[in-house]
């Protein structure tokens, strides 16, 4: 995949031996996960519940960054909770796009086209062309980090946010294929921050994703293997996981309990990855909206294991905590691409 759709990619170093973990919450419309298309119905209302969220961030020193939809920003009433959360420095704001709520429309959007990747050139432009516009009207500042709706990168997309001014990207999700649904697949890339760009460099910061296990490299290239089966070998995947020998986590508290990311992180920083970002939707606030909190008991355990991992990352693994962009403060910075000035 690289440099095919992020060109010059090239290693992070930190400038001293920092641990430092992130928050990115894809703060986005209530929506149908199953009919991701131009034209279904959606709504923002629930997302005052975020003000539930903010205890416990202030509680842990984290400066979440969340990544606004346009449908958000249509929204006054949001638009005035987000500024005051950011001019207060208890949060940092970026931008997400999903291509089926954002304009220009084109009439006849499918589920396909949820991925930017599948977008024509010119649509997945104007797209995110009319998102940066808005999000600087509302907010007074361009937006600094970009995540791809569904993670869904198309060739052209680090041109764009190039042009855009954006500093950070967060749209790779590592061991995950989407071919199934006409989407990426990403399922050969590992997690590592790593910076990229034709003209300036731009960080990447997947998503926090990795299989980890006492199987090691090899664990994972069977796990890989089981998974892309899509036969009778699948299964055997889960018994992988379940003796410990290779498991896909999540750094969420989406599906995974604190337990879970707890063994990702020991695997991550064993391959010394020392940047470690932590997302959720923003969704799951608010009981029945997204698949991962269905029901009150739900939303309990979500908001105590993200509270427990929050606190085991900052008191167990010695990590500080940043908003994304801050992240940068703290890495080396690369040569322009070609010695550019």
């Amino acid at each position: 995949m690289f440099p095919d759709i992020l060109p010059n990619p090239r290693a992070v170093s930190m400038r001293q031996p920092n641990r430092v973990a992130t928050v990115l919450i894809d703060t986005e419309e209530d929506f149908d996960w199953a009919d991701p298309t131009e034209g279904t119905d959606y709504a923002t209302a629930y997302l005052t519940r975020i003000a539930d969220l903010q205890p416990i961030f202030t509680a842990h020193g984290v400066v979440p960054t969340y990544l606004v939809t346009y449908p958000i920003l249509e929204n006054p009433d949001l638009v005035r909770l987000f500024a005051r959360y950011r001019d207060r420095g208890e949060a940092a704001l970026g931008i997400q796009l999903h291509p089926w709520v954002t304009p220009p429309f084109e009439g006849h959007g499918t589920a396909a086209q949820s991925f930017g990747g599948n977008l024509a050139p010119d649509v997945e432009a104007r797209k995110l062309a009319a998102l940066c516009t808005r999000f600087t009207a509302c907010f007074g500042t361009a937006p600094l980090v970009f995540r791809a709706g569904r993670y869904g990168l198309s060739r052209q997309t680090a041109t764009l946010i190039e042009q855009e001014g954006i500093l950070i990207d967060t749209s790779i999700a590592p061991r995950t294929s989407m071919l199934d649904e006409a989407g990426p697949d990403y399922s050969r890339i590992d997690f590592s921050p790593f910076w990229f760009g034709a003209r300036r460099p731009i960080l990447e910061l997947p998503l926090g994703r990795a299989i980890v296990g006492w199987g090691g490299s090899a664990g994972s290239r069977l796990y890989r293997t089981l998974i892309r089966s899509n036969g009778a070998w699948a299964p055997l995947a889960g018994l992988l996981a379940r003796i410990g020998c290779a498991e896909r986590i999540t750094l969420s508290p989406e599906g995974n309990d604190p337990r879970a990311m707890i063994r990702l992180v020991k695997g991550l920083l064993n391959r010394d990855r020392t940047i470690l970002p932590l997302s959720f939707h923003s969704s799951s606030v608010a009981p029945g909206r997204n698949p991962y909190v269905r029901s009150r008991a739900d939303l309990h355990r979500f908001y105590d294991d993200l509270s427990s991992i929050l606190c085991t990352l900052s008191d167990d693994f010695g990590c500080r905590f940043a908003a994304a962009t801050d992240i940068l403060t703290l890495l080396d910075q690369p040569p322009n691409p070609g010695g550019r000035p």
